[in-house]
């Protein structure tokens, strides 16, 4: 359910009032906030609280919610709160048992506040970090697909003046490798990877840093010997502005700021948020709690629907164990 005092409710009564044709789902969250939000901006949906996924009946017009009963019902909506971090925490930790005992096989998650899982005790920087920690992968990546265009975000949500001692040869390499691993799993038989630079040119020789030849050219070339088709470092400002008519399958860049204008800008709305290396399947919105619009109807549930989508589909593929 994510942040219950964000637009995370709001979206998924409104988007699943119709549940969607490609999966069946059961929202883990608290039933009784749901149903207050149903009842404001979906009427005719019908919370129906269950106590497993086994009990889901997932007919039209009812939404079965796990429920966790840990939201109070006092809460403000459009502030984070600790008790907002905690309910959101709480549903993405039983999402992952979940998942990896093979009860569901995907997890879509709504948005969480970073502010508020702080004031929860939780120091995770947002999802992906707390993803990983939950099913104990060591090295996870965070892609954002929308459209023709898949960007992976070497460092995460990390101030830009942490950026560049973050980028390492073996931090690049390993987001490379998680991407051409996750392009083949999904059948995508030879995949291309373009890498870009840090710094405005791709260095330009040198004039404007070194990072390009020192830290991400050696990984490109690394990434090259395990025979993945990567290229780059490439100027970020020119390799977007041509990017349609490049045959790239996915694009690294090295911090947040650069991967994500690109795409929300190609796919506002419609972009989804995919966990490369997890042992499970993770979709997730392209958007914030937006706690500026909370309660007031205006939130849009279209990048929810396209991450069940998504999911839904990934999980007829070769990422999910047999």
């Amino acid at each position: 359910m994510g942040d219950p005092s964000g637009i995370g409710p709001e979206i998924i009564v409104k988007g699943l009032a119709t549940p969607p044709e490609t999966c069946r789902t059961v929202v883990i969250g608290d039933a009784a906030w749901l149903k207050q939000h149903a009842a404001q901006w979906a009427p005719p949906l019908s919370i129906r609280p269950i106590k497993d996924v086994s009990e889901a009946h997932c007919q039209p017009g009812v939404l079965d919610v796990l429920d966790l009963h840990n939201v109070p019902e006092n809460l403000e909506l459009g502030r984070a709160t600790a008790e907002g971090g905690q309910a959101a925490v709480e549903a993405i930790r039983k999402a992952v048992e979940l998942a990896t005992a093979q009860q569901v096989h995907a997890i879509t998650t709504a948005p969480i506040s970073k502010e508020a899982i702080h004031l929860a005790g939780h120091r995770y920087p947002g999802h992906t970090e707390m993803l990983a920690d939950f099913t104990g992968t060591p090295e996870v990546a965070l892609m954002l697909a929308g459209g023709n265009l898949r960007v992976v975000l070497a460092t995460t949500h990390v101030p830009l003046s942490e950026v560049r001692d973050l980028l390492t040869r073996e931090r690049i390499l390993t987001t490379i490798k998680l991407t051409h691993q996750w392009l083949t799993q999904v059948g995508i038989g030879h995949p291309h990877i373009a890498v870009t630079g840090l710094n405005p040119h791709s260095g330009d020789g040198g004039i404007f840093g070194s990072e390009e030849t020192e830290t991400i050219a050696p990984a490109v070339a690394a990434a090259r010997k395990e025979n993945i088709e990567v290229s780059g470092p490439f100027s970020a400002d020119a390799l977007f502005g041509r990017i349609h008519e490049a045959n790239y399958d996915a694009v690294i860049t090295m911090y947040h700021d650069q991967g994500m204008i690109p795409i929300k800008m190609a796919a506002m709305n419609r972009a989804v948020n995919i966990t490369l290396g997890l042992p499970i399947i993770r979709t997730s919105v392209d958007h914030g709690t937006a706690y500026d619009i909370a309660g007031q109807g205006l939130a849009l549930s279209d990048s929810l629907l396209e991450a069940l989508k998504v999911a839904a589909t990934l999980a007829q593929s070769s990422l999910v164990p047999r």
